[in-house]
């Protein structure tokens, strides 16, 4: 089926209209001295560009970097951290401060990594916390991450984002301010959301009824985007489907069924290599796809590169990174036009903030990433109410929150009621994490001594 006639002139102009106006605005910048230098621009001698590739000027995004996030000066008086407790329930876990005036802020863990990854919380990340004062979060989070060479990754990183979410509640209770604006100012008093879930339907069902699944519930969200997956998602750049075609099948289903005033955007999940990457992207050009995620393994940098470079369509990526000088290079490098920094897997928001301010310097958009159950769309509500550079849409999946034993977390808002409104949530305006967790949950939950 080929695209109407509509669909068609609205692809022609964005194709011209989108990354290479962008890239040239950048170089006019750069040459007037705009504050995207930093970026990979050709330099002015034609000898020079024609041997090799001008080396990138970090600078700009490293000054953004030493900027301080949290708001230290809310807090006139010292908070010191008298307890930091693990607490696990089986497969759950939560993260429990308390400070030496009594103030206490509590986080549900990672639901799927946390199971696995929480001996780090006791034998390896306590000691950065523990008698330290919390103004100092911060300093405190980089000692956590960046010290501990030996131990780096998301695993480490999941138990990092649980201690920094549980002290983010708790400064935002003696504040009483919502945890985002304890590092930031609102940049968006709603949340326009794009759903994403869903994940193993789209890729094993039929597309009739896998595309009917996702259908339905963007009626109950009243949600203006959706993000679709192809391949097998194993991130081992297989090229494979689970039946042959299905994709591209996909593809052109989704722009019939949900119409041309619907935003969509495909995840590759790391299934295609370069050639098959570029291949399935142009098809999402002709359907007007509005940006295509990791189609590459992950750290396949140059060949991501590759596929940036051969299409019009914005790339988006970044989920998995866990280090601030990959992001440093992704972001300096132009790899990616949209980044998507986990709120868990990098080590929660004040580095997600660091990551944004970063995005915002070079001209770029950002929609942080969050894995679905747990207390997932309360953290990314937190951080992009108040998230500079935000993309169009950000990824929601659903109002659900299974814990990592299948258990629905009991919670209860401080402000309004959870709900999406014309495809948009509200921002959450309670103190803390800005919820309230059922205290009989809570108590199900044993203190892990060692």
């Amino acid at each position: 089926m080929k695209p109407n006639e509509k669909l068609l002139n609205r692809y022609i102009i964005k194709k011209f209209s989108m990354k290479r106006n962008r890239r040239n605005f950048l170089r006019t910048a750069a040459i007037s001295g705009g504050a995207a230098t930093m970026l990979p621009l050709s330099s002015c001698s034609p000898k020079v560009e024609e041997t090799k590739r001008t080396t990138v000027d970090y600078r700009k995004l490293d000054e953004v970097l030493k900027l301080p996030v949290l708001k230290r000066e809310l807090f006139p008086d010292p908070v010191m951290i008298e307890t930091l407790e693990l607490l696990r329930d089986r497969n759950n876990t939560l993260c429990r401060v308390r400070s030496k005036d009594g103030a206490v802020g509590i986080s549900v863990g990672h639901p799927f990594i946390g199971k696995s990854a929480y001996p780090m919380f006791n034998y390896i990340l306590k000691r950065f916390f523990v008698g330290k004062d919390a103004r100092d979060l911060d300093t405190l989070i980089f000692d956590a991450v960046e010290r501990n060479l030996k131990n780096q990754g998301i695993p480490l990183n999941v138990q990092v984002a649980a201690i920094e979410f549980a002290i983010l509640d708790m400064l935002g209770n003696i504040a009483n301010k919502p945890a985002g604006l304890l590092i930031g100012e609102v940049q968006n008093e709603k949340i326009p959301i794009y759903l994403g879930h869903h994940y193993s339907n789209l890729r094993r069902l039929e597309p009739e009824e896998s595309l009917e699944l996702m259908y339905q519930d963007m009626l109950k969200t009243n949600a203006k985007a959706v993000k679709l997956r192809a391949g097998m998602g194993d991130n081992l750049a297989s090229d494979q489907e689970f039946a042959p075609g299905r994709s591209e099948k996909l593809i052109r289903m989704s722009r019939d069924k949900f119409g041309d005033d619907i935003t969509l955007m495909m995840d590759g999940n790391g299934s295609y290599g370069v050639k098959e990457a570029i291949r399935l992207g142009k098809i999402l050009e002709e359907y007007d796809y509005y940006f295509y995620e990791e189609p590459i393994p992950w750290d396949w940098y140059q060949e991501q590169k590759e596929v940036e470079e051969a299409l019009d369509i914005q790339m988006a990526g970044g989920e998995e990174e866990f280090g601030v000088h990959a992001f440093r290079y992704l972001i300096g490098n132009e790899v990616f036009q949209v980044l998507q920094p986990d709120l868990f897997y990098y080590g929660g928001m004040i580095r997600t903030m660091q990551v944004a301010r970063m995005v915002e310097q070079a001209g770029l958009k950002i929609t942080p990433h969050m894995s679905r159950g747990g207390l997932g769309f309360v953290y990314l509500l937190q951080m992009v109410s108040v998230c500079p550079a935000t993309a169009n849409f950000h990824e929601f999946k659903l109002f659900e929150t299974p814990d990592a034993n299948g258990t629905t977390i009991p919670i209860e808002s401080k402000g309004a009621p959870f709900k999406s409104a014309n495809g948009e949530i509200d921002r959450l305006t309670g103190s803390g994490l800005g919820i309230t967790i059922d205290p009989d949950y809570i108590k199900t939950h044993k203190v892990v001594e060692s």
